[in-house]
């Protein structure tokens, strides 16, 4: 399950979750399904400041007002039906594995806040994670990217990926999508006929 999730604040106890976007891959990286959540609480105005809001590019008063956005609790609902139709357990282990840029540190934790409590998640989401920016340091630590990358933004400049709007959730998993696939093919490169050729060298091929 590829998501991101767009937030007013940088901390989930201090602000409100305001976006979130959820794709279902197939082994090809390929969406089987999505859905793009706008979101708010119930029964208060949400919690941002006004550096998040410049981010992402939100406002507030349209996001409130727009008829589509709905509370946690509904976005909870059509989130964990998405996940329930997709969803094979092999035991006790869910297939359902969260992919995403920076998720482990940042997008988890607000969704377990916000969206489905932490035990809820546990049921129903595998307890790994594919966290692709850990992937770049990893990367990075072995001398195989240039210490330049990092976030987002840089491995799509990197990698040369068509680039949407930076904080868009949508847009944000279509990037990571891309700069994962990317990685994919150079590491199959590497393991399958690069073995004596540089990893750089490849990357600046690219």
């Amino acid at each position: 399950m590829a998501f991101d999730l767009e937030t007013g604040t940088l901390s989930p106890d201090q602000g409100d979750l305001l976006t979130g976007y959820f794709a279902f891959l197939d082994e090809d990286l390929k969406i089987l399904e999505d859905l793009s959540l706008k979101l708010k609480p119930e029964g208060r105005a949400p919690i941002a400041d006004e550096k998040a809001l410049k981010v992402n590019g939100i406002d507030l008063q349209k996001h409130v007002a727009d008829p589509s956005t709905v509370t946690y609790a509904e976005g909870a609902k059509k989130l964990t039906a998405l996940v329930k139709k997709y969803l094979k357990k092999n035991g006790r282990y869910s297939n359902i594995i969260p992919f995403g840029y920076n998720i482990l540190t940042f997008d988890i934790p607000w969704a377990q806040y916000h969206l489905l409590n932490k035990t809820t998640w546990e049921s129903m989401i595998h307890y790994k994670s594919l966290d692709v920016m850990q992937q770049v340091d990893t990367l990075k630590d072995h001398g195989w990217l240039p210490p330049t990358c990092g976030n987002l933004g840089s491995m799509i400049e990197f990698f040369n990926i068509a680039k949407g709007e930076l904080h868009v959730a949508k847009d944000d998993i279509l990037a990571t999508i891309g700069v994962y696939g990317k990685i994919r093919e150079l590491m199959e490169s590497k393991k399958s006929g690069g073995n004596s050729q540089d990893l750089i060298m490849l990357l600046e091929q690219e």
